[in-house]
C-alpha cells in the first residue's frame, strides 16, 4: 500500500471552489473545448468529449466511472479494481512502473494523472501532445472539486453535479447528527494497526483526517505535519492513548472475524494491551479502498465511521 508523502501543492489566484462553478457553469466553448487548470499548475486544453480515456491511479477510475464516463476508459493500472468493470480494462502498469510505450499505443485523449506518478513519464505525454490533467485532491472539499472536474473534462457535466448534490446532502445529513457534540464527546482516533511494523498515520489537512474530524473524531496525529503521513512508534501511539483504534478491511474478511483477530493481535503486545481502544473493544476496521483513495466512496467511510463513533446518533 503507497501512503501519500509531503505534498508541495499548486495554488490558485482564486479558491478553488470559484473555479469549479465557472467551468460547471461554462465548462465548454462553442467549438467543445474545455481550459482547466489542474494541480501542477498545467493549463490543460481539451478538445471535444474524451471517446480514449487512460488513467494513472484507481481514484481517478472511480472518479471517471462516477460521472458515467467509463465506457470512455480504454487503459488503467493493475490496480484499478473498482468498479468490477475496471478489472477489465487494459493495463498499463502499477504507480511505480507504468510502460509509456503501452499508454501511447492505447491513442489516449485524455490523460488523467496523479502527483504520485512519474514526473518524467507525465512530461513525456505532453511532449507527445497528449492532454494530461494531474489531480491531487487531499481535503474533502477538493475531492468534491475534482468531481465537478473530471465531469467537465469528459463532457458529464449535468452527471457531475447531481453527484455533488448527492454527496454534499450526505456530509449535511452527518453533520447535522453530530453538528452538537463538544470537542471532549469526540474520542480520539489512531489510524494503525498491531499488525504493522511500522505504523504510517496520517496527519492534519489529510483527506483521511478529514474522514475522521467530518464523522465526529480527533485525529491523535494532529502534531505531524499538514498534509502528511509518517510514522507514529509505539511510544508515540501510548503517550495518545487512543480512544479508538481505526484500520482497514482488505477485500473478502469478515468484518466480525477481522475486528476479534485485531483485538487479540492488540491484547498480546506490550503498550497495545493498555491502550484505551483495547480496553474497551473499540476498534473499527473499514475497507482499505474507501478510506485511503481519494474518490466517492470516501463519503461511505465517513458514514461507516461516524456510525461507529456515536451509534447512539445514527
Amino acid at each position: 500500500m503507497v501512503m501519500p508523502g509531503s505534498i508541495v501543492r499548486y495554488v490558485s489566484s482564486f479558491p478553488r471552489s470559484i473555479l469549479l462553478l465557472c467551468l460547471l457553469l461554462t465548462p465548454r466553448t462553442a467549438a467543445g473545448q474545455v481550459t482547466v487548470t489542474d494541480a501542477i499548475g498545467s493549463t490543460v486544453t481539451v478538445q471535444g468529449i474524451p471517446q480514449r480515456i487512460v488513467s494513472l491511479i484507481p481514484s481517478n477510475t472511480e472518479l471517471v466511472f462516477a460521472v458515467g464516463a467509463g465506457s470512455s476508459v480504454v487503459g488503467v493500472t493493475n490496480y484499478c479494481d473498482f468498479p468490477p468493470e475496471a478489472r477489465a480494462i487494459e493495463k498499463i502498469g502499477d504507480l511505480t512502473a507504468m510502460s509509456l510505450e503501452k499508454i501511447v499505443a492505447l491513442d489516449p485523449d485524455l490523460v488523467l494523472a496523479s502527483k504520485g506518478n512519474s514526473k518524467e513519464l507525465v512530461y513525456s505525454l505532453k511532449a507527445l501532445g497528449v492532454p494530461v490533467f494531474v489531480l491531487d485532491p487531499q481535503t474533502i472539499e477538493e475531492i468534491l472539486d475534482d468531481v465537478g472536474t473530471v465531469g467537465a473534462l469528459v463532457g458529464r457535466e449535468e452527471a457531475a453535479r447531481e453527484l455533488l448534490d448527492g454527496y454534499r446532502q450526505r456530509l449535511a445529513a452527518v453533520a447535522d447528527r453530530i453538528g452538537d457534540l463538544s470537542e471532549s464527546e469526540r474520542p480520539t482516533v489512531f489510524v494503525g494497526s498491531p499488525f504493522r511494523d511500522e505504523n504510517w498515520t496520517p496527519g492534519p489537512e489529510t483527506y483521511t483526517s478529514a474522514v475522521i474530524r467530518r464523522a465526529g473524531g480527533r485525529n491523535v496525529a494532529d502534531d505531524l505535519a499538514p498534509r502528511t503521513w509518517a510514522v507514529y512508534n509505539l511510544e508515540n501511539i501510548v503517550s495518545k492513548d487512543p480512544q479508538v483504534l481505526l484500520s482497514t478491511l482488505g477485500e473478502g474478511q469478515d468484518p466480525e472475524e477481522a475486528t476479534q483477530r485485531f483485538l487479540e493481535r492488540a491484547k498480546a503486545l506490550k503498550g497495545w494491551r493498555d491502550l484505551d481502544a483495547v480496553r474497551n473493544g473499540r476498534v473499527v476496521l473499514i475497507p482499505e479502498n474507501w478510506l485511503l483513495r481519494p474518490a466517492p466512496r470516501l463519503f461511505d467511510a465517513i458514514e461507516t465511521l461516524a456510525g461507529a463513533l456515536h451509534p447512539n446518533l445514527f
